[in-house]
């Protein structure tokens, strides 16, 4: 493995094991280690899972947390950084910002997640939308799950025939699976317009008029979002699914053939026995693909699956960072390869 970049994950939760698991499959990566504080359950199911995952422990103090509970500890935080030339951290929101300071003095770059403050990094990332403007850049931070996933359709429609500007209506799961903490149990709950995801989404492709709105609800299997999309040249709809098709992060799910709900999607991916259940492209529902004002207003409804989707976007960072492809396209293949992504569905 000499010959691939030494990738360290901070943080295995959620998204953390998710990035492991991602950058453990690309065949010019090497995942010298994960570092958490604590035996929580992805910790504790990494070990019984038997993957071959070192297990680094954030500070001294938290050592005896880990082995005593059977967790076998290759080491602190430090001596991860002093392998790796580079980490994805998954950890909490602001934990990472303080982490930072840790990965400039090993002299270690970093891409954050979607939690922390936008000063983290030196600019919000997307893949197809801002990878030259990112190359090379010692702190990246993806967009959230829900952006990432309106900035592929949005990329894809531009890149094809021009975008104008759009118009997205969030559904919002309310928590993950496993935080019962959280709520709401019988309402939904809106936001105010722009929501978030306006702001950063012209932050990565500012040329596109934009505006979110979040509406929150009691689910835990997936965002869904229908998008407007104004084009600057007229297509049509078999013109507009080609285009969905042919982009290996979003995937065509079609109402008629049982995919009903973001539930089914779910359900599916377990039976098809996908990881987790997860699923790393943007599902778009093709009976919801319907044109307007001339073939210039695109309307569709698409499926966020919150857990896996952001991952693709986390190892172009990692490409784009240490400039191991000096194009989007070549780092988007590369990854959408290793990760099982084609095109054409």
């Amino acid at each position: 493995m000499a010959d691939r970049v030494k990738i360290g994950v901070v943080g295995y939760g959620t998204i953390g094991e998710r990035i492991a698991d991602g950058v453990a499959m690309q065949d010019d990566m090497q995942l010298v280690g994960v570092a958490d504080i604590a035996p929580s359950l992805p910790v504790r199911a990494l070990v019984e899972s038997g993957k071959a995952y070192p297990i680094f422990c954030g500070y001294e103090e938290a050592v005896p947390d880990l082995t005593d509970a059977g967790i076998p500890v290759a080491g602190l935080l430090d001596d991860l950084l002093e392998e790796v030339e580079m980490v994805a951290d998954a950890t909490s929101p602001g934990v990472g910002e303080k982490n930072k300071a840790k990965y400039q003095e090993h002299g270690v770059k970093a891409v954050f997640q979607g939690g922390e403050r936008h000063e983290v990094a030196d600019t919000l990332f997307s893949t197809m939308a801002n990878y030259d403007a990112a190359y090379g850049k010692d702190y990246l931070k993806c967009l959230s799950c829900n952006t990432t996933g309106i900035a592929r359709q949005a990329m894809a429609v531009d890149h094809a025939v021009g975008l104008e500007e759009m118009i997205c209506v969030i559904i919002r799961r309310s928590a993950d699976i496993s935080e019962t903490h959280k709520g709401p149990v019988d309402a939904l709950l809106p936001e105010e317009i722009p929501s978030h995801q306006t702001t950063d989404f012209q932050i990565v492709s500012p040329h596109i008029k934009c505006v979110t709105s979040v509406v929150t609800a009691p689910v835990c299997h997936g965002h869904a979002t229908t998008m407007v999309f104004d084009t600057k040249q007229p297509v049509t709809r078999d013109e507009v699914i080609d285009i969905f098709k042919e982009c290996a992060r979003l995937r065509m799910f079609r109402l008629a053939d049982g995919f009903i709900s973001t539930s089914h999607i779910f359900d599916y991916c377990r039976d098809a026995g996908k990881s987790r259940g997860d699923m790393y492209e943007v599902p778009i529902w093709e009976e919801s693909v319907y044109l307007d004002h001339d073939g210039h207003r695109v309307y569709s409804i698409n499926m966020i699956p919150q857990e896996a989707i952001i991952i693709p976007e986390n190892i172009d960072a990692i490409r784009c960072m240490l400039k191991m492809q000096d194009n989007w396209e070549d780092a988007f293949d590369r990854t959408n390869e290793n990760l099982g992504m084609k095109k054409g569905r």
